[in-house]
């Protein structure tokens, strides 16, 4: 978001993106310090998980085109538009899951409201973007939004699928092949019968001085 504040060649835009910014930053020390509280006594364990994690965040690839240059002022309008109703309502579902925790609620609650202006204000410059006779060119953008969304899912559950078929296809082999080979080659192990040519005695020079004297 604070790309988009620095990136977006509309003046009245950067207000906004950049309450959206500090909206997300108000977000990850309301999450930094219910976790504390949480931790009870693991507190300093979770506190030096924090700071792991913000160490790789801060120090990770900064280099990289941010998400605004690289789908442009109206995709990424789209984009905000959509991946915010899929945070508002994780976070009414995480409200009501954390009614017995008052504090928890609160917060989930909150963060939920922050969502909804994080809609408001996206859907407001879609609707502008219509109005503009752009409406179909709104369109198109929200559906590539949609489309990689679900790509996006469809490889995350690629990936769990790929795990599964691999250990089922492993388990498999070894039950039909692996397991009755290494059965069968005990099974036909024979014993050597008869006479059984004695293996060479290697003598030291010592051992072999005293038999001939």
């Amino acid at each position: 978001m604070l790309s988009a504040a620095e990136e977006t060649p509309r003046r009245e835009m950067r207000a906004k993106y950049f309450r959206h910014a500090l909206d997300e930053l108000k977000h990850a020390r309301m999450f930094k310090h219910r976790a504390l509280i949480l931790a009870g006594e693991g507190k300093n364990r979770t506190r030096a998980m924090l700071e792991d994690s913000n160490f790789i965040r801060e120090h990770g690839i900064n280099q990289a085109d941010s998400l605004f240059s690289q789908l442009g002022e109206l995709e990424f309008l789209a984009f905000v538009w959509i991946a915010e109703q899929r945070g508002a309502q994780q976070f009414d579902v995480y409200a009501d899951l954390m009614k017995d925790d008052a504090d928890t609620r609160e917060m989930f609650a909150e963060i939920a409201d922050d969502e909804r202006f994080h809609i408001a204000y996206s859907r407001a410059e879609l609707d502008r973007y219509e109005a503009a006779g752009e409406n179909a060119e709104v369109k198109a953008a929200v559906g590539r939004v949609r489309r990689r969304r679900f790509l996006e899912a469809w490889l995350r559950f690629s990936v769990v699928l790929g795990d599964f078929m691999s250990k089922l296809w492993l388990g498999i082999l070894y039950i039909l092949v692996i397991g009755p080979s290494s059965i069968f080659a005990r099974l036909s192990e024979t014993t050597p019968k008869g006479f059984v040519k004695p293996e060479p005695h290697d003598e030291s020079l010592a051992e072999r001085a005293q038999l001939q004297g």
